[in-house]
């Protein structure tokens, strides 16, 4: 049985530094973010803002869950850039609170453990991926605790600190790879 371990938050919080940390210096198995990619994937094929089409959040957790079924099987733990429930907050952001029905009601143990990576305050990356302004990063971040608190999770937070120090601390907190 797989353990899926989810880290989610705000664009720029240096989640996915930390998942690539976990891959390569700790052996652990990954899922890469499905949004980055959906976004690649969207603009060669013509759309400039994938994000403002209708059914993009759709499209990202169509993507995420391809992915996540693809480890079913597997034994051991794999950690998660973003879970399902990512997308809800992206909704909420957006005022469509009536979205993704279904990701809420099979959010419920589907992971094993969450934790949010915490952004740095006053501190907004925009790559050409992430657009969101500081106000929008932060609402991102507590929209996304509170749904996963609010599906049943214990929600670890995990503070501002350099991607290897968070690595570490995920690793302390969920015990060295069996």
């Amino acid at each position: 049985m797989i353990d899926k371990i989810v880290l989610t938050g705000a664009p720029g919080s240096g989640k996915s530094s930390t998942i690539r940390i976990l891959e390569y210096d700790y052996g652990e198995r990954t899922i890469a973010e499905a949004a980055e990619d959906m976004i690649k994937t969207l603009r060669k094929r013509g759309y400039e803002k994938p994000w403002e089409l209708s059914d993009f959040q759709d499209q990202i957790l169509d993507l995420q869950l391809q992915r996540e079924q693809k480890v079913e099987q597997l034994e051991g733990r794999v950690f998660i850039d973003r879970g399902i429930l990512d997308g809800l907050a992206y909704h909420q952001l957006r005022g469509q609170n009536e979205a993704m029905k279904w990701a809420i009601e099979n959010a419920r143990g589907r992971y094993s453990r969450v934790f949010l990576i915490e952004r740095e305050k006053g501190r907004v990356e925009k790559n050409g991926i992430r657009f969101e302004n500081e106000d929008e990063a932060q609402r991102l971040q507590d929209l996304q605790y509170q749904n996963y608190t609010n599906a049943g999770y214990n929600v670890k937070r995990i503070p501002w600190l350099t991607p290897e120090e968070r690595a570490r601390m995920i690793i302390k907190i969920c015990g060295e790879k069996k």
